[in-house]
């Protein structure tokens, strides 16, 4: 009778697989925002580190951008749409 420890413990982590996949607002389904991005019209000189970006496109007045990173060289900002 060495199988039913086993399948108890296969059925035990069948079961907590199963809970772990849901969401804590009772459904399975996560819907996630929508991001936009731009070029930053302050940063026009080919960027090193992420981090410059950021500090640039949250500087940048009326865009409302959020994050920033570099993506070939080039600022690239984004927010939520």
């Amino acid at each position: 009778m060495e199988f039913k420890p086993k399948a108890t413990v296969c059925a035990v982590m069948l079961v907590l697989l199963l809970l772990s996949s849901y969401s804590d607002s009772g459904g399975i389904g996560v819907a996630e925002a929508r991001i936009c991005t731009g070029k930053s019209q302050h940063h026009s000189f080919p960027c090193i580190s992420d981090k410059s970006c950021t500090k640039t496109c949250l500087s940048e007045h009326g865009a409302k951008w959020t994050a920033g990173y570099c993506k070939i060289r080039r600022c690239t900002c984004q927010r939520e749409c």
